[in-house]
């Protein structure tokens, strides 16, 4: 069966064919097919023969497939999404009113979270509803989980970029709690290390992962204790690169001191750890030289890293710590063009509109 609908393309002059195709399941549609519409967007398919004398036995096999359109929202998880953020949403046309007299932007916020922990309350109904389902029910709950995780994903960093009031408009903080919060990759195995705080867990097969993974997160502390459990953790060289990570500067809007100034400390201790690499001390421990690279900002560096990641996401709060720690949310763009360049796949439609929010193209 072929289901048609056409469109015109003024720019073009052209006509779209925006046709789906389905295939009925059986030998008795295979000729002639009759259609009869019925009540609430259903439809009746069914055998039609040009023939008119027909004996009983052959109509005795022919079938009647009843084809209705199936709504995403009439699902009773994602229904009582809806009804909870109604709420929410006659809250927000209240608070537009308000922001016409006065400075609503704090409410905007409160409304903003509210809504996103809505969509995350969901989120875990429906993963309990798909580890109990089974067939297509099970692969219609995991489509949703993914529908609606993207969703709560991107309203995150809305929200970040354009919702809330940022000290000095320094993003970074904001930058790496989105994505340690929606990307935690490796968060669990550092905890079951740490717990252990066994020296020797550079056994663990995936210790340097980890090691790694923190330092690309902005959580250099959790980078640092890892290293401390290496059986070589109290070596030179091991010493050195914790050092290099234990002076690394971090800028704060209250910190007392300006955006140059931090720039110039920034950029001292950048030259002090490139001068330690080129020493080659590190000659004889790769993982230690790749971190330091990583921390310089090498863009080498960060692509030799990219394959361990689902997404450009996940190293994207990294490459800015330690390329432009002082970056504003305007300047986000060439961060996010450098990320997705090390994209070693297709791109999804996640990546398209992340890469747009950061470039500030809303339209797109």
């Amino acid at each position: 069966m072929n289901t048609s609908s056409f469109a015109v393309d003024s720019s073009r002059g052209k006509t779209v064919d925006a046709a789906k195709t389905f295939v009925l399941p059986d030998k008795c549609f295979q000729k002639h097919v009759g259609c009869a519409w019925g009540r609430g967007n259903k439809f009746t398919i069914y055998p039609r023969s040009q023939t008119v004398n027909k004996t009983p036995t052959d109509t005795a096999n022919n079938k009647l497939l009843n084809i209705k359109q199936d709504i995403l929202l009439f699902t009773p998880i994602l229904r009582k999404l809806v009804n909870e953020s109604n709420g929410t949403y006659l809250s927000l046309q209240k608070a537009a009113e308000a922001a016409k007299v006065s400075d609503n932007q704090v409410e905007f916020l409160k409304l903003s979270r509210q809504f996103r922990s809505i969509i995350r309350v969901c989120l875990e109904n429906l993963q309990e509803a798909a580890a109990k389902a089974e067939g297509i029910e099970k692969n219609n709950l995991l489509s949703y989980i993914t529908i609606f995780y993207s969703i709560e994903c991107i309203w995150h960093l809305c929200e970040i970029l354009y919702i809330d009031n940022i000290p000095g408009d320094i993003v970074l903080p904001y930058l790496l709690e989105w994505v340690r919060f929606h990307f935690p990759c490796h968060e669990q195995t550092a905890a079951q290390l740490l717990g252990a705080c066994e020296r020797g867990s550079e056994d663990h097969e995936d210790y340097w992962d980890t090691v790694v993974g923190m330092v690309v997160q902005g959580r250099v502390d959790v980078a640092r204790a890892l290293l401390k459990l290496h059986s070589a953790g109290e070596s030179n060289e091991f010493k050195l690169v914790d050092n290099s990570l234990r002076s690394m500067p971090v800028y704060s809007v209250y910190g007392g001191i300006s955006t140059g100034e931090f720039t110039i400390s920034w950029k001292h201790w950048q030259a002090e750890c490139r001068s330690k690499l080129s020493s080659r001390v590190l000659a004889s421990q790769p993982k230690l030289e790749l971190i330091m690279k990583i921390i310089m900002g090498d863009y080498s560096a960060f692509e030799s890293i990219r394959s361990k990641y689902s997404s450009w996401f996940d190293i994207l709060g990294g490459w800015v710590m330690f390329t432009a720690p002082w970056s504003r949310r305007h300047e986000l763009g060439a961060a996010a063009a450098a990320c997705a360049g090390m994209q070693a796949t297709g791109r999804s439609h996640l990546d398209d509109m992340v890469r747009a929010l950061l470039e500030g193209d809303l339209h797109q």
